[in-house]
């Protein structure tokens, strides 16, 4: 809520560092000026969580996929506590168990980049969209 209101748009993020990390993942601000960037955890977790804002020029989900492969080449992942919603492609084992607990495709559609298609029809759920 930072930013409603100021012309500015806003990108919120959970993801978890490996334990030995003592510095925030590096975003490349030169593509992506930052006039914010508010990160705060759980005392004794690794896990974080990133409230940033950009001016309206930014292609914000750009900046996104550069923040997780920022996250990634630490060793991080992402997301962290808030599970992958459609935005973000589930591990194999994980698409695999959803598709076993719910054949039908009621529950969730599209979730971990899962089909969002009755039955999981033309499942094309690897790179589905937010993390290429």
């Amino acid at each position: 809520t930072y930013v409603v209101g100021s012309g500015q748009q806003g990108l919120s993020i959970d993801y978890a560092l490996p334990k030995k990390s003592t510095e925030y993942p590096p975003l490349p601000e030169k593509e992506y000026p930052v006039q914010k960037r508010l990160v705060y955890s759980h005392f004794g977790c690794n896990v974080y969580h990133e409230d940033i804002a950009f001016d309206s020029s930014v292609d914000v989900h750009k900046a996104k996929v550069a923040l997780k492969k920022a996250v990634e080449v630490t060793g991080g992942r992402l997301p962290a506590e808030h599970g992958h919603g459609t935005e973000y492609t589930a591990p194999e084992d994980a698409q695999q168990r959803w598709m076993n607990m719910d054949p039908s495709n009621t529950m969730n559609p599209g979730i971990g980049c899962t089909s969002f298609k009755r039955g999981y029809a033309s499942c094309e759920h690897h790179g589905h969209h937010g993390d290429h």
